[in-house]
């Protein structure tokens, strides 16, 4: 409710120094008198100043001195050699597999490495021992394997299909071949 009356009270306060602004019957009245009439019209010269000097150009400086390099700013010193760690063993299980711990740089492999295809010629040997193919072990965690209803749904849909597809196949009786 509070909120509501400040609003309100906001809202006449706008609304009363918006109708004061307004241009009345008088003010018209004043303006043409003071057009026609043989006296000279004054006006403000602070103002006349104010808009002789910014008319025309814009207000703020284009120039931006605080975005070039400031040249009295010290630098830092060239870039020291760094000092190659001899280790008897610099291969560590955490050192990554491009990397070389040596000269402390990556190494650029441009060809397929044993970690591509680690088990190349596995499907061979596996081809000639018998496996339950197409059986998965995440099936039983679905809710379609042990969806019974869904699945005699579907195989009744199948049937129908089945059926519905032999009454509209289209069968051209062949010409006898004349001999």
């Amino acid at each position: 409710m509070k909120f509501l009356v400040c609003l309100f009270g906001l809202l006449v306060g706008l609304i009363s120094l918006l109708y004061a602004q307004d241009w009345t019957p008088e003010d018209s009245l004043r303006l043409q008198r003071l057009l026609e009439g043989d006296g000279e019209i004054k006006l403000n010269p602070h103002a006349l100043e104010e808009l002789e000097r910014n008319f025309g150009r814009p207000k703020a400086s284009e120039e931006k001195s605080w975005l070039e390099f400031d040249e009295t700013l010290p630098h830092t010193p060239s870039e020291k050699e760094k000092k190659s760690r001899l280790v008897l063993r610099p291969y560590t299980g955490y050192t990554p597999y491009n990397w070389d711990p040596i000269r402390q740089c990556k190494i650029d492999i441009d060809k397929p490495t044993w970690r591509q295809n680690i088990l190349r010629g596995m499907e061979q040997i596996a081809a000639e021992t018998p496996s339950p193919s197409g059986l998965s072990f995440m099936a039983i965690f679905t809710k379609e394997f042990w969806d019974r209803k869904g699945k005699k749904r579907r195989a009744a849909t199948l049937e129908a299909l089945k059926a519905y597809g032999d009454s509209i196949t289209v069968h051209y009786k062949e010409k006898p071949s004349v001999e």
